[in-house]
């Protein structure tokens, strides 16, 4: 057996080698896409992106699955739902190998000059030396019976899964990835064999020399090898065509998470890429994101619940809240904040360049009690707010004698049993399975997650999970928080929106288009959006940590293959 990467497998069955195969797709080779079986299996395909020993994408891998024999993928499937009741799970690097991708690696290996990726993948060696030993001509993976992976260990709740520490990366070139190595810890040694035992349970016999490499015993194609590109289904299947949405966010980079709710029931609540970088920690429907102006309905909940008990009234002048504004504002009620009909200047435009610390809504208070002009006269116009927010979050406080997020707590989050949702203070309680958020900056993810104006609460502190917001959706649908009357005010257009792209009226901390109320959500490192069809009963949230892309038009798209005529 030629060792290395999995790439040298090329196993003859009683001397007959095997033969390429002249099938041009997946099926006719028999293969079947594991996510057809584990909708939510984490996946980093390597050979899709750059981050592998080539420091290229692969030839062959058009897509990021993972495609195998029936019979391998079944096992595979057996292994997984084994490991959740231990609260762990499977990452899987590699499955399905088209041959032109194995002709790739002999290529570069070929390639004497190209010594990029030496220092991460094979320090010990020179190039010359993978020849025979660790790269061949036919690999094992090519006939759809091996899979290389890792062991992600998770929390009490199945959150905030990361890898466990096996002594090397995946696709190092060298004695320490054999799995028995002593030159890795007792510790490493001893997750290398938790791995093993797992895949040895339902047939899996690893590969002495590479920790992660497991073939499945015996193949079920072993006289065959194919050349069948590594593609997604036809999109007529909603979650292959809900993968191919979100390929964008597969992977090693920061990531995001997707529900799809419909009648109440989530059809897809499952995490694509990682919440934390420097941990490789993968994102699931527990990962709590920044959900920025996506806050902004909770805001709006707040004062609505206010205006039932008979504290607030929406015709109040905000002067009687915050008699520290100037006259300018005298005209302008508890309603205009709401709709972004106040015509107050951005408190972003009054701050200090650069500003020193982080400001909270109190100063944006403060800003706005010094100045004295407005873009409009109240009411007359549109103009999307922050501060208008921010002040609205002071009123919740003024009215109730609650903080903030205390208020919240109290009235909306722990009666719905939103127990992973806050209004974040730093130095108050911790985000409990926190995404961090990162931006790309010269083709590297950078953690990007805080700005001066991360502090401010009512336009955009709350942070949540998929798994809360679901509780929130179905919250929207009945009297359990909010009376009919108030979600008919939230839900009503008030003003028509301008300036932003679209056609759309706002609502109470709601953008209504068509037959579609939704928000979205930006801020340093985080994008994300909630799309509601009530009519349809269908609701579609869309939160990741990262500041690209732009998720709206994506949830659109998911929402589309659930909408009925």
């Amino acid at each position: 057996m030629l060792l290395g990467l999995g790439l040298a497998c090329a196993v003859a069955v009683a001397g007959e080698p095997p033969q390429l195969s002249p099938v041009t797709s997946m099926e006719a080779a028999g293969m079947v896409d594991m996510r057809s079986l584990v909708p939510d299996i984490d996946q980093e395909i390597r050979y899709f992106g750059s981050h592998n020993f080539t420091g290229k994408p692969v030839d062959g891998y058009l897509a990021p699955r993972c495609y195998l024999q029936r019979q391998t993928a079944l096992a595979l499937a057996r292994v997984e739902m084994a490991l959740r009741k231990q609260h762990q799970r499977l990452r899987l690097y590699d499955c399905y190998r088209p041959a032109r991708a194995v002709a790739r690696f002999v290529r570069w290996m070929d390639d004497a000059g190209d010594l990029a990726t030496k220092a991460e993948f094979y320090p010990g060696l020179d190039k010359a030396q993978l020849r025979g030993v660790y790269i061949a001509p036919v690999s094992g993976h090519s006939r759809g019976g091996t899979v290389d992976l890792t062991l992600l260990q998770c929390d009490a709740r199945d959150a905030d899964c990361k890898p466990l520490d096996m002594g090397t990366a995946f696709d190092f070139f060298g004695t320490r990835a054999n799995t028995d190595s002593t030159e890795v810890d007792a510790d490493q040694r001893a997750n290398r064999y938790r791995l093993g035992d797992a895949m040895r349970a339902q047939g899996f016999v690893n590969l002495p020399e590479e920790w992660w490499h497991f073939t499945l015993k015996p193949e079920p194609s072993p006289h065959v090898y194919f050349d069948v590109p590594v593609t997604a289904f036809p999109d007529a299947v909603p979650q292959p065509a809900i993968d191919k949405l979100m390929q964008r966010y597969e992977g090693e980079g920061p990531g995001a998470s997707l529900l799809v709710l419909q009648d109440g029931k989530p059809l897809v609540a499952r995490g694509y890429g990682r919440s934390d970088l420097s941990n490789g920690t993968a994102a699931g429907p527990l990962t709590a994101y920044r959900l920025a102006s996506v806050s902004k309905q909770f805001t709006a909940a707040a004062i609505l619940l206010l205006v039932q008990d008979g504290k607030v009234g929406l015709q109040d002048s905000v002067r009687t809240w915050f008699p520290g504004l100037p006259v300018e504002t005298a005209g302008i009620t508890v309603q205009h904040l709401l709709t972004h009909a106040s015509g107050l200047i951005d408190y972003e435009d009054l701050m200090a360049t650069p500003y020193s610390g982080q400001i909270r809504d109190a100063g944006v208070l403060a800003l706005l009690e010094k100045e004295h002009r407005l873009y409009f006269k109240p009411g007359t116009g549109y103009r999307y707010s922050n501060g208008a927010y921010a002040l609205l979050a002071l009123l919740v406080e003024k009215a109730s004698g609650q903080t903030f997020p205390d208020f919240l707590q109290a009235r909306i989050f722990k009666p719905l049993g939103m127990t992973g949702t806050l209004a974040y203070v730093q130095g108050g309680p911790d985000v409990a399975h926190r995404a961090f958020g990162y931006s790309l900056v010269g083709g590297q993810w950078q953690r990007t997650d805080q700005s001066s104006t991360s502090a401010v609460l009512g336009d955009g502190g709350i942070y949540s999970s998929i798994d809360d917001l679901a509780r929130w959706d179905a919250a929207l649908h009945d009297n359990r928080l909010l009376t009919e009357a108030s979600r008919r005010l939230a839900f009503s257009p008030h003003n028509e929106v301008t300036g932003e792209g679209y056609l759309a009226q706002y609502g109470f901390g709601w953008r209504i288009t068509g037959d579609t109320l939704w928000h979205s959500g930006e801020t340093i490192g985080f994008r994300n959006v909630i799309v509601r069809w009530p009519k349809q009963h269908l609701t579609v949230v869309l939160l990741s940590n990262r500041n690209d892309p732009e998720p709206y038009q994506t949830a659109l798209a998911i929402g589309a293959l659930f909408v009925r005529e």
